[in-house]
């Protein structure tokens, strides 16, 4: 697939990113669930009134936030993610809401546990937090609670300091999203 040519702030139009998402096999699974968790970042975004987000990247963000599972399903789809998108030529903040949507938010002593790489994956601007927190309320294309969603790896990995930190991290991240509504 060729490089699609944008400067750093232009973005691929819905067409195109969904385009992208077959190109790379993205099953249709998926590719709903990006679709949901867009719908549900495109709410949160255009209810937001105390300061400006952009709300173009966060529709196409949140649509390409799991491109990193064509090649992977576990901790290092979101870092995988954000490589695949600057290998597109794409915006970096696109690739940046991809790679910090997983889990709250991975801090640098998280990545080196799951050997992931050596950089930021907290969610820091805006709009990598709106996805990130809309990502939160779906599995797969069921909206869910933040404590419904992290159930799914306490069931799998038993309740553990991790993730008892990545829920209290989401819940503070819906704080802090829901204090810039009204």
């Amino acid at each position: 697939m060729d490089n699609i040519t944008n400067d750093s702030e232009k973005l691929p139009s819905r067409e195109e990113t969904i385009r992208i998402m077959n190109h790379f096999g993205l099953s249709h699974n998926i590719i709903n669930h990006e679709l949901a968790v867009m719908r549900k970042a495109r709410d949160i975004a255009h209810n937001i009134t105390k300061i400006s987000v952009d709300i173009e990247l966060i529709k196409i963000g949140a649509i390409m936030h799991d491109i990193g599972r064509c090649k992977t399903h576990g901790m290092q789809h979101g870092p995988v993610g954000g490589d695949i998108i600057r290998s597109l030529g794409l915006s970096e903040k696109l690739a940046r809401i991809a790679e910090r949507h997983s889990m709250a938010g991975i801090t640098p002593q998280e990545a080196e546990m799951f050997d992931l790489p050596d950089r930021c994956l907290m969610p820091e601007s805006i709009e990598e937090k709106i996805v990130c927190l809309a990502d939160k309320y779906h599995t797969g294309t069921i909206k869910v609670t933040i404590e419904q969603r992290f159930q799914r790896w306490i069931d799998k990995f038993g309740e553990n300091e991790f993730l008892l930190t990545q829920i209290k991290r989401a819940k503070e991240l819906e704080e802090e999203i829901l204090a810039l509504i009204f």
